[in-house]
């Protein structure tokens, strides 16, 4: 059976212990994080993420299956993490390695002690390790838990683990689960040499090489040209088990750097496929002469094209809408849906590209703010998007009436409203609610007539319009002269 060497390095224990005529300085509101230990965390800042946090830390319908040695649950910063936790050989017993992996990715931001990069995200924890700081597994172990992970519903795996020799069986299991969707982060390894361990070699899999502060590579870690991307590797303060805090060495700590920045990608745009992550990563900014690119958190989330959008202006004036255009990615399993929103209550339906009009219910809609809400959906993961907008309607409430023919009046109304009609005494003829639009009543045409509209909206006044029979004039006698 094959072995796989687990990549990491010694780790060394941390104990844990205004003048009004001057104008005035204002700053961005960002997230502020009050971890105790984050200014020791140099590669938060390295790595952008600090930025990134004010965007998101993850949502929760986004899952990570750190597959390694046993985490810690019960240290202070990993206590109120969403996670499971799985053990696929032995029992779960705390473990260095685990735990400084986890922390990386999902310490919790409760001002105790590290910042994790990912914090909101879900977490499946696999010990796939034979014990206690045991540095071997063997790749049927680990092909069963990325198995079980996809079936757990994991959207990306980090494998913070290799070996030299290739196993068909393992391979298998993660072209299975690339196939599904999932992104599969492993470590290129620890050997000093210029090519990368296995899985990480796979096409299948981002393989992540380590830097340091400096932004050099690390001495350490193997590298060849599938190595696409790099993250801080040296030096990495994380969680120790019993609530200590420790820094390690290694590929192991680059790879669930990239894991947790992909984690905040996908929390913005779950529908990205494997394919996409590849390209979104492709596309960011290298070093010259390097085929590498350095991790940095807020360009990828900057660069990540939202799943669903809604373009339009802040102020509208026409009654009919064409300058907003909503857009869905192109994506085959993907539903969407626009709705226009008055306050709380749903107004109407939109169409994606189309243009529309503030008509409903029978009236022109009134001045004032509106809110689109667009929705996407795979069936698994929402996301929605929203756009406010002050809608100025110069349409006027009026009333007109006119004769159609002998005994019929047309009355046309601007504002959806109760029209009532009078006669010359003042007594009710006809009384109802009508749509804005043109209706004919039934009355003399040669008396006088009074019509008033009172809108349905209260904001508007009450019109009043009259009808006035038109004089004949009698013709005088024709005389003949004789």
């Amino acid at each position: 059976m094959k072995k796989i060497a687990l990549l990491t390095a010694i780790a060394l224990l941390l104990p844990v212990g205004v003048d009004a005529a001057k104008p005035v300085i204002l700053k961005k509101h960002g997230y502020v994080v009050s971890e105790p230990q984050v200014t020791s965390q140099y590669y938060v800042k390295q790595i952008g993420t600090d930025l990134a946090w004010s965007k998101t830390r993850g949502a929760s319908d986004i899952v990570v299956a750190l597959i390694d040695s046993s985490a810690d649950r019960n240290h202070t910063d990993l206590k109120n993490v969403p996670r499971v936790v799985n053990s696929m050989k032995g029992p779960y017993t705390a473990d260095i390695h685990g735990t400084h992996t986890a922390g990386i990715m999902a310490g919790k931001h409760n001002r105790f002690g590290i910042a994790g990069l990912a914090p909101n995200v879900r977490y499946h924890f696999y010990n796939v390790f034979y014990g206690v700081n045991k540095d071997k597994t063997d790749s049927w172990t680990v092909a069963n838990a990325v198995d079980t992970a996809v079936a757990k519903g994991a959207n990306i795996i980090n494998l913070s683990l290799g070996g030299d020799d290739y196993d068909s069986r393992l391979a298998a299991s993660i072209k299975r689960a690339r196939a599904k969707g999932v992104i599969i982060v492993a470590s290129s390894g620890n050997d000093r040499k210029q090519t990368i361990n296995f899985p990480a070699n796979m096409k299948e899999v981002i393989a992540v090489g380590a830097i340091d502060s400096r932004h050099r590579l690390a001495s350490f870690s193997n590298m060849d040209d599938r190595v696409k991307i790099v993250a801080p590797g040296v030096n990495i303060l994380s969680l120790g088990v019993n609530n200590r805090f420790i820094y390690m060495d290694g590929t192991s700590m680059a790879a669930p750097m990239v894991t947790a920045s992909l984690a905040l990608v996908k929390s913005i745009n779950p529908y990205l496929t494997p394919g996409e992550i590849d390209q979104l990563i492709a596309k960011m900014p290298r070093a010259s002469g390097k085929s590498y690119t350095e991790l940095n958190t807020m360009k990828l989330l900057e660069a990540t094209a939202r799943p669903i959008h809604i373009s339009a202006p802040s102020v509208w004036k026409s009654r009919y809408v064409n300058d907003v255009k909503l857009s869905v990615m192109n994506h085959s399993n993907l539903t969407s849906s626009f709705t226009l929103y008055q306050g709380n209550k749903k107004i109407k339906t939109l169409t994606p590209n189309r243009s529309f009009t503030m008509y409903s219910s029978g009236d022109w809609l009134p001045s004032g703010q509106y809110r689109i809400v667009g929705q996407v959906t795979d069936g698994k993961h929402k996301r929605y998007t929203s756009r406010t907008i002050d809608y100025v309607n110069t349409l006027k409430t009026a009333v007109s009436v006119k004769v159609s023919e002998e005994g019929t009046f047309t009355i046309h109304t601007t504002r959806k409203g109760t029209v009532t009609v009078l006669d010359s005494n003042g007594k009710v003829l006809y009384e109802a609610l009508h749509i804005a639009g043109t209706f004919p009543v039934r009355g003399d045409t040669a008396e006088k007539l009074t019509v008033i509209l009172k809108p349905t909206d209260l904001r508007e006044k009450v019109v009043t319009t009259s009808y006035e029979p038109p004089i004949i004039e009698e013709e005088p006698p024709v005389t003949e002269t004789l």
